[in-house]
């Protein structure tokens, strides 16, 4: 992976194969905005997000790790999170007018857009960013 986007957290527990970290909540370290970045305020203020990533051989509760995306997977997740149900909208919104040519079939359409735009995001959204873990120790190390 060339130019991967990297984040620093911490494991929370290893099950089935999985793990869960705890990544704290902060704008990424490659734009230099992180006191201004609108990511901290999106996750409403928590301190950590949670990811769940494949587990390796040997990772325990309590192991630093490094996560590691691929900035192009990002851009597509964002283009399927953003941009489709946003389109679904729209595309809905001018069906419903088309259909009954009236406000309130352009509304029932575009509401209709919206629910069609969540079920596909959420379809879609668990093999959006693969993560890798690309490194581990204890935390505090």
């Amino acid at each position: 992976m060339s130019g991967v986007l990297t984040h620093e957290g911490v494991v929370r527990s290893v099950e089935g194969g999985r793990a869960l970290v705890a990544v704290p909540v902060q704008g990424c370290s490659s734009c230099g905005e992180r006191s201004r970045c609108g990511v901290g305020k999106l996750a409403g203020g928590a301190k950590v997000s949670l990811v769940t990533v494949p587990a390796c051989d040997g990772l325990a509760p309590g192991d630093a790790v490094t996560l590691a995306a691929d900035p192009d997977a990002i851009n597509r997740a964002a283009l399927l999170g953003y941009l489709l149900p946003a389109l679904l909208i729209v595309a809905g919104a001018v069906g419903g007018d088309r259909l009954a040519h009236t406000d309130v079939a352009a509304v029932l359409g575009a509401f209709g857009g919206l629910v069609l735009g969540v079920l596909v995001t959420r379809m879609f959204r668990a093999a959006s960013v693969p993560l890798e873990l690309l490194r581990r120790g204890r935390a505090g190390d």
